[in-house]
């Protein structure tokens, strides 16, 4: 009987090593093709509260404890924020002569992009936080530019590809024009895009890659969205449905892109079938202004009535309970709620940041775990102005963002005293 325990132990012992190598083997796969999935908000939180910790040893415990997770909401964000500029966890990058509205990362988060109103876009290094060059230089110093109108030269959306080559612009000049990102900067080429893609009627308002291909989508004023591949340089086909201009839009690793629009509805199209899923928030839930896709079949909308909700392709209804009024009221609690101007979710991860005119860029942890979905806050860093746009780099290490004066889409609102900036925040810091 001893010699038959033996034997039963020794083959568990096996069974337990073969399935450790499976499991090794099959997380390996998923990382080559892209697929691994992250758990980082813990370490990110972790990072942050150690960040406030430095702070705290500097202006004081009392100081600090008023700041944290966003004290008075906007009563006095710029003051909050300068401890935080001063230990140089927040920097801010001058170049931009009116509101950024817009900023993406390449894949590995050596170079940042931003787009502004004043019609430029500037290619930076994040790690020395330098200009590199101008891709495409402020309207006033454009001979060319025949727009005499101010808001026609604006650059409303940017997006470089996974592979680190093109970087695709969208304004409202109703283009999108591509540009080759391994020339930029280099003293022989003029920093012209390879080529315009023209078709749509009204402003360019999003333009997205998606994950791991060369397939480009955009979403315009004028209802539509036009699928190209980069590839070849051709158009592709045009998506109809919505049924007001389209705000923003998002693509994770299936060929299934998310669009937002006026019209009240987020939108999943089904592109290989040729159909697509009509979503609607219901109620008094105003329209979204932003979308990410955290993961096939997973997404988060943030609206203009402040709500965050997390959505599965499966269901109608958001899963698990909204956030509501993510980013405070304007002026005292009971006020209209701020919209939540953008988000940026990194791909497979649990990791959420959310941004508007609070003065705080909020963090989120998302759980897609069946029975205890739901977003949940994690902390906030102080930025005082309008975030208008936020790209997340490798591993949640930093984020880049849009920070200004005044909303993307208009003018109908301005914070005082905001400087329109690029931002470089880190998140964890420096061991």
């Amino acid at each position: 009987s001893d010699d038959e325990e033996s034997e039963i132990n020794s083959d568990e012992s096996e069974d337990s090593e073969d399935d450790k190598v499976g499991k090794r083997i099959a997380k390996e796969r998923l990382k080559k093709s892209g697929l691994l999935q992250s758990k980082i908000a813990d370490s990110i939180l972790m990072g942050i509260q150690s960040m406030r910790g430095k702070i705290a040893e500097k202006i004081g415990i009392d100081a600090a404890s008023r700041a944290w997770m966003g004290g008075e909401a906007g009563a006095s964000s710029e003051e909050y924020a300068k401890p935080w500029l001063d230990s140089k966890f927040v920097t801010y990058h001058r170049g931009h002569d009116l509101t950024p509205t817009c900023v993406a990362l390449t894949q590995n988060g050596q170079s940042a992009f931003s787009g502004s109103k004043d019609g430029s876009v500037i290619m930076w290094s994040v790690q020395e936080g330098k200009k590199v060059s101008y891709v495409a230089p402020t309207s006033k110093h454009n001979e060319e530019s025949n727009m005499n109108h101010r808001n026609g030269r604006e650059i409303l959306a940017i997006s470089a590809s996974y592979d680190d080559r093109y970087l695709a612009v969208g304004g409202r000049d109703n283009c999108v024009k591509i540009f080759d990102v391994r020339t930029l900067g280099k003293r022989t080429n003029p920093n012209s895009p390879i080529t315009t893609l023209e078709g749509h009627k009204k402003a360019v308002t999003c333009v997205s890659f998606r994950n791991r291909t060369l397939d480009l989508y955009t979403g315009s004023d004028d209802r539509c969205i036009r699928r190209y591949d980069l590839n070849a340089m051709t158009y592709v086909e045009t998506l109809y449905g919505h049924q007001s201009p389209i705000v923003a839009m998002d693509c994770a690793n299936k060929n299934r892109p998310v669009s937002v629009a006026r019209d009240r509805t987020v939108r999943v199209w089904k592109v290989e079938e040729d159909s697509h899923l009509v979503f609607r928030p219901g109620g008094d839930v105003g329209s979204a202004e932003c979308v990410s896709a955290i993961q096939d079949g997973w997404f988060i909308t943030g609206h203009d009535d402040g709500r965050l909700a997390l959505w599965k392709e499966e269901k109608k209804r958001p899963v698990g309970d909204a956030i509501i009024a993510a980013h405070g009221y304007q002026g005292r609690e009971g006020g209209v709620p701020r919209s939540v101007m953008c988000c940026d979710a990194i791909n497979l991860s649990d990791l959420l940041v959310t941004g508007s005119n609070d003065g705080y860029l909020r963090l989120w942890k998302v759980n897609t775990e069946e029975k205890i979905a739901g977003i949940s806050s994690l902390d906030s860093i102080p930025i005082h102005g309008y975030i208008n746009s936020i790209a997340m780099g490798p591993k949640g290490r930093f984020c880049v963002a849009a920070v200004g004066q005044e909303p993307r889409l208009g003018r109908w609102d301005r914070v005082p005293r905001a400087k329109n900036r690029f931002a470089i925040v880190q998140l964890i810091g420096d061991e």
